[in-house]
């Protein structure tokens, strides 16, 4: 599925791009299953929303829904989780995967800042040491619209640098310096792999167009299931909430 050239830019850069991943059928049942989601009330054994108050605008937003597959969204899990996804990820792991975690990040208008970050910074070294995440676009990601910004350059440890829960800058988009960072603008259905530890964040987004990606997390198959528990500790650390008792975007950690 990936090429040589792929998996080694991968290896060295931490992340790989490809485009048009997914069709235009297939991105037109994730993008009316995200906005049925958006509208869906809370129920047991179902997804977790989580909402914020906005910083730009004051209005209450959901920023992303959690614990996304499994019976109560089996074809979903179907079309994300198919023969492509998998061999893709046993390419760039050397064996078979495991889903970690998965979430959407709805970044509605208003939504804040994602700060730059290394995704093992949020705790994850409690369930293993090595971790690819897969970013799904289903809108497009553009620089008005809060497109992510990742390392380009590989001029990244593979351990945490900096402490857990902290970013490694409180600054937004272009990161410094400039020219290590590549702002990864893309049209739905593109997807990117990258590492736990490859630094990325994006700006605030200030349009007025959403830019929804889905971000499916895998760990090895030999580093085991730990799915279940991961969930249960956020539940327990960071429970789930309403619109009506969001947040302030300074109670999110990395």
């Amino acid at each position: 599925m990936l090429t040589t050239e792929q998996i080694a830019f991968f290896r060295h850069k931490g992340f790989v791009l490809l485009r048009g991943f997914f069709g235009p059928a297939e991105v037109g049942r994730l993008a009316d299953w995200l906005e049925r989601l958006r509208q869906a009330p809370p129920a047991p054994g179902r997804e977790t929303k989580y909402y914020e108050r906005s910083p730009v605008t004051g209005a209450n937003l959901l920023v992303r829904a959690e614990f996304l597959l499994g019976e109560h969204n089996a074809e979903i899990e179907k079309l994300l989780l198919n023969a492509r996804t998998l061999q893709c990820l046993t390419e760039l792991l050397d064996e078979p995967p495991l889903l970690f975690k998965e979430k959407v990040n709805y970044k509605l208008p208003g939504c804040r800042p994602d700060k730059l970050h290394q995704d093992q910074a949020a705790g994850w070294n409690a369930y293993g040491k090595f971790f690819i995440t897969m970013a799904i676009m289903v809108d497009p990601n553009t620089r008005e619209n809060a497109a992510l910004s990742i390392m380009k350059s590989g001029n990244y440890q593979h351990h945490l640098m900096g402490p857990e829960w902290q970013p490694l800058s409180e600054a937004d988009p272009p990161y410094q310096p400039e020219d290590e960072y590549l702002l990864l603008e893309g049209e739905p259905g593109d997807v990117v792999f990258f590492d736990c530890y490859v630094p990325h964040g994006s700006p605030a987004n200030t349009s007025d167009r959403p830019r929804r990606n889905i971000y499916l997390t895998f760990n090895r198959r030999s580093d085991g299931d730990m799915r279940q528990r991961y969930y249960a500790d956020k539940w327990r650390s960071y429970p789930p909430n309403t619109a009506t008792d969001a947040r302030p975007d300074s109670a999110y950690r990395v």
